[in-house]
């Protein structure tokens, strides 16, 4: 396991064009120097910088850059001092926070930032985009016996969004239903948020068809990508039972997520509960996503 992050090392073209860039501009504390090497410290943050004769001539296209982290105070003399020393900048800021993006002597992309990642997490939930994961929000485990008759409801609860009449959702509660004996001998996996569960999968062999045979989320909770994470979870599952694809019958409404995640439609299922109700025959090869 990764316990975090130990030194960057920057080529540089000039050892003493870099120190000073370093140490004056940027205000980094020298630790160590020589004549092909200085390690400056900062807040716990070792950077090393390295002479080499094949650092690069220009900065890269690529977004690729390090981000110093520095506080509201220090941001606006740090900044006024990188402006004033004519430092050629290379983006304009559009995050949440305080941010100025430079280049150092050698093009390697920098930036100052004021924020923590859980302030560009409280941002991003709330201006939430639906292929967006929250990894600290929910989690994915096994479910239990005792949970069948409560995911039996989630299944009515999730088919409800699709704008099906009250009397049509209730003659679904005949054949939507999850019990003990499909626990027990079928992968079920349910997502959890804030120790509630929100959503859940399920794979069984249908007719000798390998089968997501279930992907339901609390409606509240639709378009907040949990789906998709349970979809991937449900590739891993199947995966582990030695399937090379599975097929399922989607909501006709859902057919553009499921083609988001690579299925493709290829063909049609009736319905069980009407045999004018043909639903979307969907397919997912893993080899291809």
């Amino acid at each position: 396991m990764i316990n975090g992050l130990n030194h960057i090392t920057l080529s540089v073209s000039d050892i003493e064009k870099s120190f000073v860039f370093y140490k004056d501009i940027l205000g980094m504390k020298p630790k160590f120097k020589s004549s092909s090497t200085i390690y400056f410290e900062g807040n716990g943050l070792w950077l090393a910088l390295s002479l080499d004769s094949d650092t690069r001539k220009e900065s890269l296209a690529e977004y690729t850059h390090i981000a110093f982290d520095v506080t509201t105070n220090s941001f606006d003399s740090i900044s006024t001092k990188i402006k004033s020393s004519n430092i050629e900048l290379f983006k304009e800021n559009s995050s949440e926070g305080n941010s100025l993006y430079f280049l150092d002597p050698d093009g390697h992309k920098l930036e100052i930032h004021v924020g923590t990642i859980n302030d560009r997490l409280d941002y991003y939930r709330e201006n939430r985009k639906e292929d967006y994961i929250f990894f600290d929000e929910f989690d994915l485990r096994p479910a239990k016996l005792s949970e069948a008759k409560f995911l039996s409801e989630l299944e009515l609860r999730s088919k409800s969004y699709w704008g099906y009449s009250k009397e049509f959702i209730e003659a679904c509660r005949a054949y939507l239903f999850i019990d003990d004996d499909y626990i027990s001998n079928w992968p079920v996996i349910v997502a959890e948020h804030d120790k509630n569960i929100i959503g859940f999968l399920s794979l069984k062999t249908v007719d000798s068809e390998n089968r997501l045979d279930n992907l339901w989320i609390e409606p509240k909770f639709i378009n907040c990508g949990y789906g998709r994470r349970l979809f991937e979870q449900g590739i891993v599952e199947a995966k582990a039972l030695g399937w090379e694809s599975f097929r399922l019958a989607a909501e006709p409404g859902a057919v553009a997520f499921y083609e988001k995640m690579g299925a493709v439609v290829i063909g049609k299922v009736q319905s069980r509960l009407k045999k004018d109700l043909f639903l979307p025959h969907m397919e997912l090869t893993f080899s291809q996503v």
